[in-house]
């Protein structure tokens, strides 16, 4: 089954290049085509993403897309949190994680869909209360994440959409937090034995191939286009994640 989760890796690395979302396909694609149990499949997924994250951030950088005093506040609370979710994560099941999962993605894109007026919550607050806004974006989609070996940009980039920031500079901000996530999320996998190395090198090596194109197709779509398209595909996956966990 090497070769079909391998082609599939690929287009995720495109999506989340692109989008800073779509990693988490890999986590039921690894259960159902490599038989997987939960836990395994979603820490050995979270594991690849600090690769995938470091390319992508390069390429942001290059593209000079990142907002470093937007993404910073969001990084310290994710590596705060990160490791406290994956921990907690451990004890919960697994139909749980899919189902909490599943409900945050769908209301937060839900509502980033819904038609929006100029002034946005994170431009009526002062820069103080911006900074304690993306900390506390940060801490939720750590500790989310770190449970549930998602990526953090199918957390975080809604949750920014929702809270006024602009698409491109979430996407950017997705794409050095789910660094952040891995490696504060996988110190607790790791311990628990959790990550399989087997699959994880080259699962890391397919994402690669195709996270490069997905950098360069975001900065070529007009921004209006990208942000509903980043967010009809986080309420597809959100929706996809709560259909196969309740049947």
């Amino acid at each position: 089954m090497e070769i079909p989760i391998g082609c599939i890796a690929v287009a995720v690395g495109v999506i989340t290049g692109a989008s800073g979302v779509g990693g988490i396909i890999l986590i039921p694609v690894l259960m159902v085509l490599g038989g997987m149990e939960t836990h395994q499949a979603m820490a050995t997924t979270l594991f690849s993403f600090f690769f995938l994250g470091i390319a992508a951030t390069w390429s942001y950088q290059r593209h000079g897309s990142i907002d470093w005093n937007v993404t910073i506040p969001v990084l310290a609370g994710s590596f705060i949190s990160g490791f406290a979710g994956a921990a907690a994560g451990a004890c919960l099941p697994a139909r749980f994680l899919d189902l909490l999962l599943a409900a945050i993605i769908i209301c937060s894109s839900l509502y980033a869909l819904l038609p929006t007026g100029k002034t946005t919550l994170a431009h009526r607050l002062p820069r103080r209360g911006s900074t304690l806004l993306l900390t506390g974006i940060g801490l939720f989609t750590g500790f989310v994440c770190g449970m549930t070996g998602a990526g953090g940009g199918v957390v975080s980039v809604p949750l920014m959409l929702v809270t006024g920031y602009g698409v491109l500079p979430a996407i950017a901000c997705s794409q050095v937090l789910q660094s952040v996530v891995s490696l504060s999320g996988s110190v607790s996998n790791l311990a628990n034995g959790f990550v399989d190395f087997s699959v994880a090198w080259w699962l890391t090596l397919c994402q690669l191939l195709g996270v490069l194109g997905g950098v360069r197709l975001a900065h070529r779509l007009p921004l209006d286009k990208l942000k509903r398209g980043v967010t009809w595909l986080c309420l597809a996956i959100g929706l996809f994640i709560a259909a196969r966990s309740l049947l």
